[in-house]
């Protein structure tokens, strides 16, 4: 039990005067809990930002090599800017939410404002979430829709190869690599997000509560 548990808990069957203090009490630390929720998601964010900025100088320039055969770079490159763009509304709304909450003054606005920052997060997830899914398939289909093209860029020597069956291959190991990359990252945002979504859920249920009893 947490010490807004034991507040709450003392709360009950007080003296109307010691109950107003207790009630102060009380939203005083689901503002502070809150505050300080809404200050890790945005911290959070920021790291994994540049986390996977840094992973871009780590990654080989070989790696791209097949995108730039097959006249894909031109297009990463504009998705990158507007991908990198949209984190960072996406991190300006953040900030913006912890700097609306600390300076609430209200328990209504609270609530008001833990339903926004739950809505934001929740749109993060998905827009990182779908947009793995969407490149990953925009790429495929623009990297297997020229077959010619692509068995040049994959077999240059023509090399006595089976081509069809190694584009099997490929398709099926890109699949299966989507799979692993958006699984990953939905257990990453349920844990990390899901337990400071579910401690700002935990708030919002006690300020219900204490708005109902006022």
């Amino acid at each position: 039990m947490d010490v807004l548990d034991n507040y709450k808990k003392a709360w009950k069957n007080q003296p109307e005067e010691q109950n107003k203090h207790s009630a102060k009490e009380i939203y005083k630390l689901a503002h502070s809990k809150s505050s300080s929720i809404v200050k890790w998601i945005f911290i959070i964010g920021i790291l994994e930002f540049l986390f996977w900025s840094a992973l871009n100088f780590v990654i080989p320039d070989s790696f791209y090599q097949v995108y730039e055969d097959l006249n894909l770079t031109g297009f990463l490159k504009v998705f990158v800017v507007l991908h990198y763009i949209i984190i960072a509304i996406f991190l300006y709304l953040f900030y913006n939410n912890h700097q609306r909450v600390s300076l609430t003054d209200s328990t209504r606005k609270l609530m008001k404002n833990i339903l926004r920052i739950r809505k934001t997060v929740k749109y993060y997830v998905f827009y990182n979430l779908a947009t793995v899914f969407l490149i990953s398939i925009v790429l495929n289909v623009v990297m297997f829709s020229d077959s010619d093209k692509l068995m040049q860029t994959m077999n240059p020597d023509n090399l006595a190869i089976d081509m069809s069956q190694i584009i099997t291959i490929t398709i099926i190991s890109q699949v299966v690599a989507l799979i692993i990359i958006l699984v990953f990252l939905w257990l990453f945002y349920k844990l990390v997000y899901g337990i400071l979504l579910r401690k700002l859920n935990k708030n919002y249920k006690e300020l219900a509560r204490l708005d109902a009893l006022n």
